[in-house]
């Protein structure tokens, strides 16, 4: 049984966001792993502590992101999801950064993951980190062949990037819900900035039956815009001390936005 799907069926879910710091392979690597574990868990304990309904972790620190990571980044992202995953009982989910949904995928699969994150699903996209091929096809053969309940979560336009060629909005949802996402994502163009509700609502439109969600710019004064047209959000900035997404997450700032939601 899929936790957050099973959630998604009662009710509305906030996904918290646990940024982990650098790990090995990238440019700001510390050479601390084990501190790197003890930052990831203690936004872990903040989100659980505020009421937040999910997690998923993320390899927030490693930038710039690259579309090929180094082996022992990916099996320090792997071990950190392990470890992690052992201390909650939320729904988590994953976001390999940029694009990378074949280690997603053997990550979730090997741990019990809840879901991941594509940013790239059915669309062809271009941006600093490279250029990004549409992930669908192969991460629907390895879903199929390797037969999980992993909720594959897609973006629609997604943040940072900028489409090779431009295709209409109800062509892509209409893509993702043909080949298999079980969620859509909407953003805007960098991490913290907003879609409009106008957005959102043209998303709403076309998704049809799969849950939609806001993935960045949503906070304690605008949740309430958006709620009537999503089954859910990803936040970040908003929960962390200062507001700042480069801070710990802060299970005030967790507690006061939930209250806003119920």
């Amino acid at each position: 049984m899929n936790a957050l799907r099973e959630k998604l069926k009662k009710q509305k879910v906030i996904i918290g966001m646990v940024h982990l710091l650098p790990l090995p392979g990238s440019p700001r690597y510390e050479g601390d792993l084990e501190k790197v574990y003890e930052a990831g868990l203690k936004d872990l304990r903040a989100l659980e502590k505020g009421g937040a309904g999910a997690l998923i972790i993320e390899n927030f620190g490693d930038v710039p992101y690259a579309a090929e990571n180094e082996l022992i980044n990916k099996i320090a992202f792997a071990t950190m999801v392990s470890r992690l995953r052992r201390e909650t009982k939320l729904p988590v989910g994953i976001n390999y950064q940029f694009n990378d949904t074949e280690t997603e995928w053997a990550i979730a699969y090997c741990n019990d993951v809840d879901f991941i994150r594509c940013e790239v699903f059915a669309e062809n996209r271009i941006g600093p980190n490279g250029v990004f091929i549409t992930a669908g096809p192969k991460l629907m053969r390895l879903k199929a062949h390797y037969n999980k309940d992993v909720m594959i979560i897609c973006d629609a336009n997604v943040k940072h990037t900028f489409a090779i060629a431009e295709q209409p909005l109800d062509f892509t949802i209409e893509s993702l819900i043909e080949g298999g996402a079980d969620g859509i994502i909407v953003t805007g163009i960098t991490t913290g900035v907003n879609p409009s509700v106008e957005d959102v609502i043209e998303v709403r439109k076309h998704a049809k039956d799969l849950p939609v969600f806001l993935g960045s710019g949503i906070n304690e004064k605008n949740v309430n815009e958006y709620l009537p047209y999503i089954n859910g959000a990803i936040v970040g900035s908003s929960l962390k001390k200062d507001h700042k997404v480069e801070n710990p997450v802060d299970a005030k700032n967790v507690k006061r936005f939930m209250a806003k939601i119920k």
